[in-house]
């Protein structure tokens, strides 16, 4: 089905939409699974944990191109609503530059800052001698790196989000051909693991690149393009929402290691292991909802289509809420079996999976509408009320609960952090939704 951002969207067409974006979401999250194998079992234990710390500080970097991508995809879906296709490839361009100038920037100034940083998240002697090598090579392949995860947004507003499906898929297959290459065959070690990374993060980049750069049957291609400052600047500050919520992640997810470590002790990180397995897969439906909605909510506030705009936020509502309500049920019906898998070999621990991932689970039933809420005034060309949503919900209120529940609920109170996170959030973007109505009721 060939489905276009100016259709009318119903919940079965806005599935139909996201479905691309989702699986190239969940063959994203292969990356990480496949590099850890590599290095976990032909460099060795102290190389695996040398990612583990070095990763966040990587991550928060690369959230960069989702704020590019995101915050560009809504002005350029605007324009497009508007009928200004040559304005809207002038912003793609102008996107797509700024993109890469900041990978530049940031890949020169993380490289700079690397050991210092390592050394605040944690890294001994030993696990910098692994993990500065890695991390100085994708470094080195930033704004590359930026650039391709803004591409996983403007794929979506070029109307070709099996593209970015595609992509996901090609490297992977070549993450897992070049890690076997260059980590077992030749024995280049975490140069080889990070070499392996950096050639797929440039099929990621060069394969949009050249078809944009080409005559090609979307609304969308690279064009001669000036800079204009002002929309750059809505662009990046409307995107910020999605770069705060990944920044957000790595905290918080350090915090909960640190609480479970204090309450639980390590059977409790264990446990969180079962937990975050299942949330990354839900996460990455809840995820390409949002992602879409971010274009097709622009293409028609540019239009100022009001009918279709209510009609996506009544269809998105919907949707996710259904959708969380269907996770909760399956979180609750599989959790032994997935505890099983990682915790089986220890009876206690396994119960332990069980009971974190059974209670954990609540969250899902808000946590999509959430995440739409947020996308859906970035679609709109609100990133200030988006990025308060993203902040409040996934560093401020997260902390609150990780920090405040165990001291009245004990353990139990971190297992239901994100869920208390997730209530009060809903409440934030209800209110959020009715004080700017004007936007999208006209």
């Amino acid at each position: 089905m060939n489905i276009k951002l100016s259709d009318h969207f119903t919940c079965g067409k806005l599935v139909l939409f996201a479905l691309p974006t989702i699986g190239m979401i969940l063959v994203s999250t292969t990356y990480d699974l496949i590099d850890g194998y590599f290095v976990s079992n032909y460099i060795g234990k102290t190389a695996f944990a040398a990612i583990n710390i070095i990763y966040p500080y990587l991550l928060a970097i690369m959230a960069v191109g989702m704020m590019f991508g995101m915050g560009g995809s809504a002005l350029i879906a605007a324009e497009l609503g508007k009928g200004n296709r040559e304005l809207a490839n002038s912003y793609f361009t102008m996107i797509v530059k700024a993109a890469f100038g900041a990978g530049i920037v940031l890949g020169g100034a993380g490289f700079i800052a690397l050991p210092t940083a390592s050394g605040l998240l944690g890294a001994t002697d030993d696990l910098m001698n692994y993990g500065l090598p890695y991390g100085r090579i994708l470094l080195c392949f930033m704004p590359i790196t930026i650039l391709s995860y803004a591409f996983q947004s403007l794929l979506i507003t070029a109307e070709k989000p099996q593209f970015g499906l595609y992509f996901s898929l090609i490297n992977m297959m070549s993450n897992i051909i070049f890690d076997w290459l260059f980590i077992v065959f030749f024995g280049w070690g975490m140069t080889g693991a990070a070499l392996a990374t950096a050639i797929g993060m440039c099929l990621n980049c060069f394969l949009p690149l050249i078809y944009f750069l080409r005559e090609n049957d979307s609304p969308l291609r690279l064009v001669k393009s000036g800079w204009d400052i002002r929309a750059l600047r809505d662009a990046m500050v409307n995107g910020s929402s999605e770069m705060v919520t990944n920044i957000s992640t790595a905290l918080i997810f350090i915090f909960y290691n640190m609480q479970l470590m204090r309450f639980i002790g390590e059977d409790g990180v264990a446990a969180y292991g079962t937990v975050l397995f299942v949330e990354g897969i839900f996460a990455a439906i809840f995820y390409g909802l949002a992602m879409e909605a971010t274009s097709v909510v622009g293409y028609h506030a540019g239009a100022q289509n009001y009918g279709e705009l209510k009609s996506l936020l009544k269809n998105g509502i919907l949707l996710n809420l259904g959708c969380g309500v269907l996770m909760f049920g399956l979180a609750q019906y599989f959790a032994p079996w997935v505890a099983n898998i990682y915790l089986g070999y220890d009876a206690e621990l396994y119960a332990l999976g069980v009971y974190a991932l059974s209670m954990f689970a609540f969250a899902f039933i808000l946590q999509g509408f959430n995440e739409y809420a947020s996308a859906y005034f970035t679609g709109l060309g609100n990133g200030r009320v988006s990025a308060a949503i993203a902040f409040i919900r996934t560093f401020v209120l997260q902390s609150v609960g990780i920090f405040g529940l165990p001291m009245l609920l004990g353990a139990d109170g971190l297992w239901f952090a994100q869920t208390f996170a997730e209530v009060l959030s809903t409440i934030v973007a209800v209110a959020f939704l009715v004080k700017f109505r004007h936007e999208y009721m006209g």
